[in-house]
């Protein structure tokens, strides 16, 4: 009797280590996500005023305008791929709320 408690005592602790790794791997992709959506938000904030400055008719600083935009909208899909990737992982990790 003893060993099945032993043996019930050790898939406890071992289930309870399972549980704190995916509460680690869970908050880490939560905080990536936030960043991640931080980072879009100021992409979106710099190719706006300069995708309005490059359809304006003046010359001036179009070069930088154009490779800023350029920067920016290619960075904007990079982030969208790993948000897809995070949006993924958090799923996989994802720990229900027990019942209050």
């Amino acid at each position: 009797m003893d060993k099945n408690v032993k043996d019930q005592n050790m898939t406890e602790i071992i289930a309870t280590e399972s549980h704190m790794k995916d509460l680690k791997y869970q908050y880490l992709i939560e905080r990536s996500a936030a960043f991640l959506v931080i980072a879009t938000f100021l992409l979106v904030l710099l190719a706006s005023p300069t995708g309005i400055a490059l359809s304006s008719d003046s010359a001036t600083n179009q070069a930088l305008n154009s490779q800023l935009h350029k920067f920016a909208g290619h960075g904007l899909i990079v982030i969208a791929v790993l948000q897809v990737i995070t949006l993924f992982l958090g799923r996989k990790f994802h720990i229900a709320k027990q019942p209050a």
